[in-house]
């Protein structure tokens, strides 16, 4: 939902109607999981995705006859076909049900609910947001629960029942609700930080990228003339020395840390109080030679096997990388691997 949160508010607010697409469920082969979601607007443009190609334009078509009829309704896509010279059959393999909401203007309990969605994303705090679907054009029901059990738009069920269903819904899923009905829950976690240690050519190509993959960066460096907002527009940037930026900053178990600063002393610095801190992704851009001598000092300073063998060194996923550009590529691949537990 993070993904289109701030789009579904400025529509809410300026009291537009528009279509939220939801994919409900997904069998086989298909683009995207169950949870996925996109908005349509009155003149057809969109926000967000459920999976691009057939599906998502024919879920777009689905979605301009629900506008036009202002009413809410199911619809099915089969990905199945085998022919691949026919224009109107998808071959992904799978199938998939998307629940596609009429959403009124100024819609009261869904600002209710993306409101709550965005305080708890900006105070840091896990949410559920929750969806109960119903028949063809009627009522869909939506409502948030945070992880202080705070319950904000359709009161489906009491808060604690909610709650008790989370885990069986995991991150993306469904759950039976007390009185029979089906919820379809999805967790939004909120925003991983990700610091940038050092503004130089690579931290400006990666700071951007790692920004439009939904993390919060934070730019680090200790020269004002290069962690400057010009230079860094869409990011925070803090001028600091790099002894203690990371503590200052917010790093805990839950962010990533890319290193790439000017010189080994700062890389140094900052790599041990990544380790310290526990961050979950340490990457560091040095030579084979550089991170082998890097790492006997680190022994030297007590730190452990298990501890050393947490840093990515060489930096990014081994894809030939030289420029800076392709060096963002490379790091931010290997920042969303580890991220989706696919780096095992």
């Amino acid at each position: 939902m993070y993904e289109i949160l701030d789009e579904t508010l400025k529509l809410l607010d300026a009291g537009r109607p528009f279509a939220l697409l939801t994919l409900l469920a997904d069998q086989g082969s298909t683009p995207r999981a169950a949870g996925a979601e996109m908005l349509v607007r009155e003149d057809g443009s969109i926000a967000g995705s459920i999976g691009g190609g057939l599906l998502e334009h024919t879920m777009m078509q689905a979605a301009a006859a629900a506008l036009a009829e202002r009413r809410s309704r199911r619809a099915s896509a089969d990905l199945s076909g085998a022919d691949l010279r026919s224009a109107e059959k998808m071959v992904c393999g799978g199938s998939a049900e998307v629940l596609i909401t009429f959403v009124p203007e100024r819609e009261a309990e869904l600002l209710a609910v993306c409101t709550a969605l965005r305080e708890a994303r900006d105070a840091g705090r896990r949410a559920w947001y929750v969806t109960v679907p119903a028949g063809d054009g009627a009522a869909v029901e939506h409502c948030v629960l945070d992880e202080d059990a705070c319950l904000a738009g359709s009161a489906v069920c009491d808060a604690a029942a909610l709650r008790g269903l989370t885990a069986a819904a995991a991150m993306h899923g469904t759950a039976t609700l007390p009185d029979g009905r089906t919820a379809v829950f999805e967790r939004v976690d909120p925003p991983a930080l990700a610091v940038v240690c050092g503004a130089g050519h690579v931290g400006a190509e990666v700071a951007p990228v790692l920004a439009r993959l939904g993390f919060r960066v934070v730019v680090v460096d200790d020269r004002e003339e290069f962690a400057s907002p010009e230079r860094f527009p869409d990011v925070r940037v803090a001028v600091l020395p790099f002894a203690g930026a990371l503590a200052a900053v917010g790093v805990d178990q839950r962010s990533f840390v890319v290193i790439v600063t000017r010189g080994h002393v700062h890389d140094m610095d900052v790599l041990e109080q990544a380790l310290r801190l526990g961050a979950r992704y340490i990457g560091l851009m040095a030579s084979r030679s550089k991170r082998a001598r890097m790492d006997a000092a680190l022994r030297e300073t007590g730190h452990g096997a298990e501890a050393i063998a947490r840093i990515h060194s060489p930096i990014g996923l081994s894809i030939g990388a030289e420029t800076p550009a392709e060096l963002a590529v490379s790091i931010a691949a290997e920042i969303v691997q580890v991220r989706s537990g696919t780096d095992a």
